[in-house]
């Protein structure tokens, strides 16, 4: 009887033991399950295209001249020129001075001096346009030189680009103008940054082209936390910056 006791000490450090390494293999087998499953869900490379093949934030191309289109609003400044005096005078009947909407037909309405059709047309073309039109029109003053038309671009409505983010409960869009160069990260900042779940998901730039439609990648990590622009597109009119967030 005086040896029991030891040999069930024995018995239960063994147990003890046995039980350890069975936890520990439990354990070890969990570990490589979770990194094979980390690999296996790991994206794909973000595939940049070649330098030089798309505008990007350091390397922006200068748009064409604007063309003016429904529903843009128009400044827009008639005056009467005396040469001789060298003054200007607003136009007789009614001025034409102040904002005006480009309808859906394309055209602009100067009150009595009737409508103007500009869509499609530059600001210099647009200008021209009326200063043309006011010319022909009753109520001009004889023997006056041409107006002199100053017009510009106040809101450019007619040419967007659009924000869209999908996750599990639906979809939104935002639809902002371009004016200039704007980015992916101006777009992104235009709807207050990215959700939760951004980190997870996928942002790419779709594109309609001549030739067909561009699917750009975004590399939202580069982008935002070493300050890498290779993905850091120019936006152009039109475009689709499409977040898909994941869950």
């Amino acid at each position: 009887m005086r040896y029991a006791k030891p040999a069930l000490v024995i018995a239960a450090v063994a147990g003890v033991l046995l039980l350890n390494r069975y936890e520990h293999q439990q354990t070890r087998r969990r570990i490589d399950e979770l990194a094979a499953s980390m690999k296996h869900e790991a994206p794909a490379p973000i595939q940049v295209p070649p330098a030089g093949a798309v505008p990007l934030e350091l390397s922006h191309v200068t748009l064409p001249p604007y063309v003016i289109d429904p529903p843009d609003v128009l400044l827009v400044q008639v005056l009467i020129r005396d040469s001789k005096k060298n003054t200007t005078t607003p136009l007789p009947v009614q001025d034409v001075s102040g904002q005006f909407v480009v309808r859906p037909d394309g055209t602009v309405g100067l009150g009595y001096w009737g409508s103007v059709s500009v869509g499609g047309l530059t600001i210099d073309q647009a200008a021209s346009a009326i200063r043309a039109h006011l010319t022909k029109r009753d109520g001009w003053p004889t023997g006056a030189e041409p107006p002199v038309v100053v017009l510009d671009v106040l809101a450019f409505n007619s040419k967007r680009y659009y924000v869209i983010s999908t996750n599990a409960e639906g979809t939104q869009v935002h639809a902002f103008p371009q004016t200039g160069h704007e980015t992916v990260l101006d777009a992104i900042a235009a709807v207050n940054g990215l959700p939760a779940g951004a980190a997870n998901g996928t942002i790419t730039v779709r594109r309609r082209t001549a030739t067909g439609e561009q699917s750009l990648p975004v590399d939202w990590a580069a982008i935002t936390q070493h300050g890498v622009t290779a993905t850091n597109y120019q936006l152009l009119t039109g475009d689709r910056v499409v977040v898909t967030l994941g869950r």
